[in-house]
């Protein structure tokens, strides 16, 4: 105890009190840092500042993009550099020198073209320039696609179909290899991830069964094993999933591939697979629950007597900043031995962080702070909560998100305040309060009131409350995602239209097992899944008279 009070007390316990907007005295000399952004950020749409003093800061920033980025940029706009093409349209590029023409000449701007001004600058290129000869030749023939993969021109093609406003015109077979060389381009995972997520196009998704898989990323060859599924191609889908395990790092993908292979196949040696998994996953769990397998991975829910660390301002977010950069530097050994100051009531996150790398993340912690503001919360609710806090913030009071997400349960600051100021009338309330994780578990709960008014189900409950219940509402009432048929719910739960949903339904949806048979004796992941299947039983959206 006295070595990590020793090693912690000079670097992070000196906390200073937080909420509100800061000055610019009071961040200015803060460690850069998602924390040290957001307060700058509010600082510029909240509070009183000069040009010098934002130029100063400017120069700190961790993360320049989003909000802040855009902000920025209306105090400090980026000094515009002339170019002599700046005058160069579709109206005069005729007249342009040749350094601006081939500056301008883009497929997107060759489409804007009139033909016979392709057909004029094709000319004047035939020799000097054969790629952009081809390419304004080719969009002047009747089906510019075809003269594209004809030459192997991957980047051109990618451009023109994603410009294109009739996707039609590729529904046909083309060459294996020209489709080979287009899965090899960066470009080409977004479009075929968008495809196959919105089931379009068919007959052009067709010729991705001819893809190879052997040198595909684990991203690509998963998403091509769901498209070879929605297209009945099972050989095809097999083998792009067994890519998919090889080419994966992270162990609840790799799992998830080998589900993929148990579901085609039927064959128990996958479900076998899974329950050596060291990763607790719904896939892992629903293997278990199969076979009667228990988890591979040591399940721990510590029950701490102490209350608090004394003098830790758990709600200061650049205190948990530095905690944090301490416990990424340290040794798992380091991390066993000063673990036991964090072993309080207040702060189980922080003391999880330390135990999962101390075990070489071979034990899983599933921690239930605060729960004395639970007392009255039912069994499933209070499972849900603790599932979504430990997805959001693995319960660190203090987090910050990229997207400048608040406190233990993430809440964004517009819908804080909302919830705040017009739901709960809360007397001078300031979005930075969320870093309070007692009061972020009451408006977590607050929240899930108003989204189970329409979602029965926990899976859709989490994504509502990561994409929002106006996305969720949307994908449901598509119509085509969660009934009955063969590979279901597990095919729909891979066609969920924004990613980070998607993983993060899964991931929540597994805590929520977890925290369930914690909390009550009997659960069962089986009917979960089947219920998915029943629109009856999980929402409101699909379910109006």
């Amino acid at each position: 105890m006295r070595t990590l009070l020793k090693f912690i007390l000079p670097a992070i316990f000196a906390a200073a009190a937080f909420g509100g907007v800061k000055s610019f005295e009071e961040i200015k000399d803060e460690p850069r840092g998602l924390a040290k952004d957001y307060y700058f950020y509010r600082l510029l749409t909240e509070g009183d500042y000069t040009k010098e003093q934002v130029q100063i800061l400017n120069k700190d920033v961790f993360r320049r993009v989003g909000v802040l980025a855009k902000k920025l940029a209306e105090i400090l706009p980026p000094k515009k550099v002339k170019s002599e093409c700046d005058g160069v349209s579709a109206k005069n590029i005729l007249d342009a020198n040749v350094t601006c023409q081939k500056q301008r000449l883009r497929v997107p701007f060759m489409m804007k073209l009139k033909k016979e001004t392709r057909q004029k600058l094709a000319d004047k290129f035939k020799d000097s320039d054969p790629l952009l000869y081809r390419r304004l030749s080719a969009l002047n023939e009747k089906h510019p696609e075809d003269k594209f993969a004809k030459f192997n021109d991957t980047d051109a093609f990618l451009v023109y179909f994603n410009q294109s406003s009739h996707k039609d015109k590729f529904d046909k077979a083309f060459d294996a290899n020209f489709i080979n060389s287009l899965a090899t381009k960066k470009e080409f995972h977004a479009l075929a991830n968008d495809l196959i997520i919105d089931k379009k196009s068919a007959k052009f998704r067709q010729n991705f069964l001819a893809i190879k898989e052997t040198e595909l990323e684990g991203k690509d060859a998963f998403m091509l094993g769901i498209n070879a599924v929605l297209l009945n191609s099972p050989k095809d889908a097999a083998r792009f999933f067994t890519r998919a395990e090889a080419a994966f790092d992270r162990q609840d993908r790799k799992d998830n591939a080998v589900f993929w292979l148990y579901l085609l196949s039927k064959d128990r040696s996958y479900l076998d697979k899974l329950n050596q998994s060291r990763d607790v996953n719904i896939y892992t769990l629903y293997a278990n629950e199969l076979t009667g397998a228990s988890p591979a991975v040591n399940i721990v829910t510590p029950t701490p007597t102490k209350e608090k660390v004394a003098n830790y301002d758990i709600k200061d977010p650049f205190l948990w900043q530095k905690t944090f950069k301490m416990i990424k530097e340290m040794s798992a050994e380091d991390a066993a031995k000063h673990s036991e100051t964090f072993n309080t009531k207040e702060t189980l996150g922080q003391y999880a962080y330390l135990m999962e790398k101390a075990s070489g993340y071979k034990d899983s912690y599933f921690v239930m702070p605060f729960v004395d503001e639970l007392e009255d919360v039912n069994a499933t609710r209070k499972a849900l909560l603790y599932a979504i806090g430990r997805q959001e913030s693995r319960f660190i009071p203090a987090v910050i998100s990229t997207s400048y997400a608040l406190g233990m349960m993430q809440f964004m600051p517009f819908l804080a305040n909302h919830i705040g100021k017009k739901e709960l009338q809360i007397p001078n309330f300031d979005q930075d309060d969320m870093f309070d994780p007692r009061l972020a578990l009451k408006f977590a709960d607050h929240h899930l009131n108003y989204l189970e008014k329409y979602l029965y189900h926990p899976l859709f409950v989490a994504y509502a409350y990561n994409g929002g219940i106006g996305f969720t509402k949307k994908m449901l009432q598509r119509g085509d995602l969660f009934n009955e048929g063969e590979y279901e719910p597990f095919l729909s739960m891979e066609l969920v239209p924004f990613a980070e949903s998607r993983d993060y339904g899964k991931k929540v949806l597994a805590n929520y097992i977890i925290y369930l048979g914690i909390v009550r004796s009997s659960t069962s992941i089986s009917t979960l899944f089947e219920s998915l299947k029943t629109p009856s039983l999980t929402d409101k959206f699909r379910n109006q008279d």
